[in-house]
């Protein structure tokens, strides 16, 4: 009786500790893929842009700008196709 009663406290010791480390590696991932979103936020998406603008002669213009996204300038809109 004594020994099965050693049996089951290893038993349940073992079971303890693959719990905690099935904790921590979940823990862990979760981290990971917190850091994964947070690195996708700060990625900026390239987009065409343009504004108006003046060459050395003082002649307007339409620059254009392919990067991240700039608040003065204006997107270029797709166009629609015609069916």
């Amino acid at each position: 009786m004594r020994r099965w009663l050693l049996l089951v406290d290893d038993f349940y010791e073992h079971m303890k500790k693959e719990q905690e480390l099935l904790d921590l590696s979940y823990k862990e991932s979760v981290r990971q893929k917190r850091e994964r979103k947070k690195k996708e936020k700060e990625k900026k998406e390239h987009v065409w842009q343009w504004w108006w603008d003046f060459n050395w002669l003082g002649n307007k213009y339409k620059a254009i700008y392919y990067g991240p996204k700039l608040d003065w300038t204006k997107l270029f809109r797709k166009k629609k196709k015609k069916k």
